[in-house]
This record gives C-alpha cells, sequence and structure tokens, in this order.
C-alpha cells in the first residue's frame, strides 16, 4: 500500500486525545485532581488551575497578552491536594499544593484533623543521632507550620521529639544544633524557628519519606 499523503500523529496529539478521551466525562473539580495525581505520580508540577483562559485569549489584540501567573503566584486548587481538611492554615495548604504534596501523605507524618499538629511518623530518615535529630527538628517545624502558619516550635518539644525518635544526645545537643543554624534558628530559650533553607530541607525530608527513590 503507497503510505504517501499519510500524516503521522505526533505522540502529543494522541496523548491529548487519550487523556481528553478519559476526562471529558468527569467534572472539573475531578479533572483537575486526577490531573494533580498523574502529575505527582510523574514528578512534575501540578496542574495549574486558570479559570477564563479562553476570555482572556480572546482579548483584544492591543492589550499586553496574556502571561500565566509565575509558581510562587499561581492559583491554587486547593482540593487537588486533599486540602478539605480542617485545621492547616491557609499558608500550609499553599505550601501543599506549590509541593505536589497531598493530605493523605502527610497524614502517615503529622496528626493532622487535631486542634494542635504534631509529629506521628513512625521514624524519621537518619542513621545517626545528629542526623535524626536534624530530621526530627525540621520535621517539628513543618508540623507548627502546618498548624498556625509559622514553623516555631519550643526547646521542650524538639527534646520530647528527639527522646521519642531516639535522637537526642545530652551531650552534643548544643554543638548538633549549631551545625543546622542555617536551618533552624533560635535557641533553648527562646525557641526555635525554620529559616528560609530550613523549610526546602524539611519538604526535601517529608519527600524522601512519602515519595522514597525520587530525588527532590
Amino acid at each position: 500500500m503507497n503510505d504517501k499523503g499519510k500524516i503521522k500523529q505526533a505522540p502529543e496529539v494522541t496523548a491529548i486525545g487519550t487523556v481528553h478521551a478519559a476526562l471529558v466525562d468527569l467534572e472539573s473539580e475531578a479533572q483537575t485532581r486526577v490531573l494533580n495525581y498523574v502529575a505527582q505520580m510523574l514528578n512534575i508540577a501540578p496542574v495549574i488551575h486558570i479559570k477564563n483562559l479562553r476570555d482572556l485569549a480572546e482579548k483584544d489584540e492591543e492589550e499586553e497578552p496574556f502571561e500565566p501567573p509565575k509558581p510562587t503566584e499561581r492559583p491554587h486548587d486547593i482540593e487537588a491536594a486533599g486540602n478539605e481538611i480542617e485545621g492547616i492554615s491557609p499558608v500550609a495548604k499553599k505550601w501543599m499544593v506549590r509541593n505536589g504534596l497531598f493530605e493523605n501523605q502527610l497524614s502517615a507524618i503529622f496528626s493532622l484533623g487535631v486542634d494542635e499538629i504534631d509529629l506521628i511518623a513512625k521514624t524519621v530518615p537518619g542513621t545517626s543521632l545528629k542526623d535524626r535529630m536534624r530530621s526530627v527538628a525540621l520535621l517539628k517545624g513543618i508540623a507548627a507550620y502546618l498548624g498556625t502558619g509559622a514553623t516555631r516550635f519550643t526547646h521542650e518539644h524538639l527534646k520530647e521529639a528527639c527522646l521519642h525518635y531516639k535522637a537526642y544526645d545530652a551531650n552534643n545537643f548544643s554543638k548538633y544544633m549549631k551545625s543546622i543554624a542555617s536551618e533552624v534558628s533560635g535557641n533553648a530559650s527562646s525557641g526555635y524557628t525554620l529559616t528560609t533553607r530550613g523549610v526546602a530541607s524539611a519538604t526535601d525530608v517529608i519527600k524522601q519519606i512519602v515519595q522514597p527513590g525520587k530525588s527532590s
């Protein structure tokens, strides 16, 4: 048979057709959830949910061209990250969506749905006391972040958690804390707060727990 005149369909076009056929009969919220779950499985950025995109595209050509929001400014579909659960601070919900983290994942690490969210993971990453102490400090900061929107926690709470996870070394505690000062600021009397770098490191630790084998 003569193949002249046949047009080879691009893989992207075939994929679009398959995805459209799978989602067309679902409600818009369900479509967005499915796309975000798939994005998480492929370790890519979550789907950006932009309303009235067609209206924006049909604006007068003399107006400024539409530019999608930057990652830090993009609108977030809260349901897509499983954030219907009460008690999570608005700023932490945005952090969850930005990093592709879902409530059912975090619930294995933190006591979501209660008045005071706390660290409840069975274990924390780290083969040494120092490494486990760092993990505990970072995760305690995120526990506070989920509940209050601030990454502050007390020395007493940190010590209690370190003892629970066999991560407390009384003789070297101060030295260990100084070694992670770029991630966790503060001291025993004033309490501790995650720095911007600390939040990023804590996010990596969480992904290491919930997405083993994937790079951050």
